[in-house]
């Protein structure tokens, strides 16, 4: 049996599926692409997805694509119990988590899927580059904080 985890539990993949849904629903709908804030994603990010998951972050995705005018998506843009469900961390872009180890652990996180995105997700390329001794040292990272592709 497969296990798909819902999407509050990889909410790493949060901007690689918006870019997915921007570019998707613009062709779609008939727009030009639209470029999204690194505000609203943080936001995103934030938001506990646990009504629908996939469909409620492409229904969120859709409605910030109409009520945008210009070609970037802004916080403002972004649905108003969205934002404020999101709490501090959507509104001030600061983390959620507030024990020095949680906000250690999800920076260290981040970095990881960062590097693994800029490196097309090559887990010896990505090890070099972050500067650690092989790649089994980053698949030992991977696993401790759940990151796949």
């Amino acid at each position: 049996m497969l296990r798909v985890p819902p999407l509050r539990e990889h909410l790493s993949d949060v901007p690689a599926l918006v870019e997915h849904l921007v570019t998707s629903l613009c062709a779609r709908l008939g727009v030009r692409p639209k470029r999204v804030d690194p505000a609203v994603l943080e936001c995103l990010m934030a938001y506990d997805w646990k009504r629908n998951n996939i469909r409620e972050l492409r229904n969120v995705v859709e409605r910030l694509i109409i009520a945008t005018d210009g070609d970037a998506v802004g916080l403002e843009d972004v649905p108003t119990e969205v934002r404020e469900a999101a709490g501090p961390r959507g509104a001030s872009g600061g983390p959620a988590a507030t024990s020095f180890q949680a906000l250690k652990a999800e920076a260290e996180r981040q970095i990881i899927v960062a590097a693994l995105e800029r490196n097309d997700w090559h887990i010896t390329r990505t090890a070099q580059a972050l500067g650690l001794a092989d790649h089994a040292s980053l698949l030992k990272i991977m696993r401790r904080h759940n990151i796949s592709r």
